[in-house]
């Protein structure tokens, strides 16, 4: 059981979390995801695609072909940060990252995907391989259009969902009387709290 301070604490990551899939303008919507390349660390910003902290899990998506992807094979430590400017309230989330590719969930999750959207999966090349000159990476054919079912096909074997599973949130609230930052540890079933020096 959460002390009264620590549960308040606790609701309203689990709210902002939540609000955050909701409005694709909240703040939290987009987030930096830090991973390891070799001995250096390599950082992004990711889109928050689904969230639960009872599972301690929180998901983005990303194409297969991504150094990103190649470098969670090799670690799958990670570190993520959402920040507001306007409520001045860090998150610092650090576990490890499982990998969904042609499963049921990336089928389900696929399958909700904006028309749009499944053409960032199409490109030709993979993600982040140098060019002579710019081009798109997305195909001639669906450049201005919505691909069809079957033209989106391509896209979906380049699919996965990045599934991070939190054991760590750090949580730093900015305020003119003295910052507020306490670090939760989950351990299986349990929870863990203390304060932390801001």
């Amino acid at each position: 059981m959460l002390k009264k301070e620590f549960k308040e604490i606790y609701e309203k990551v689990e709210k902002l979390m939540s609000e955050a899939l909701k409005d694709s303008a909240h703040p939290y919507r987009t987030f930096s995801l830090a991973t390891i390349d070799e001995k250096m660390p390599s950082l992004r910003t990711v889109v928050l695609r689904d969230f639960s902290l009872q599972e301690n899990y929180f998901d983005c998506h990303s194409d297969l072909r991504s150094p990103k992807i190649k470098q969670l094979e090799k670690n799958n430590e990670f570190s993520a940060l959402f920040y507001s400017s306007e409520k001045k309230i860090q998150l610092r989330f650090k576990g490890t990252v499982e990998i969904f590719h042609k499963n049921s969930i990336t089928k389900q999750r696929w399958d909700s995907v904006t028309p749009s959207s499944k053409r960032c999966y199409m490109g030709p090349y993979n993600p982040s391989d140098m060019l002579e000159e710019y081009h798109p990476n997305i195909p001639e054919n669906v450049q201005f259009k919505d691909p069809t079912d079957q033209d989106s096909l391509s896209g979906y074997n380049n699919f996965v969902i990045i599934r991070c599973h939190f054991y760590e949130i750090d949580f730093l609230k900015l305020m003119y009387s003295g910052h507020q930052r306490c670090k939760f540890i989950f351990n299986k079933e349990k929870i863990n709290v203390s304060w932390i020096a801001p």
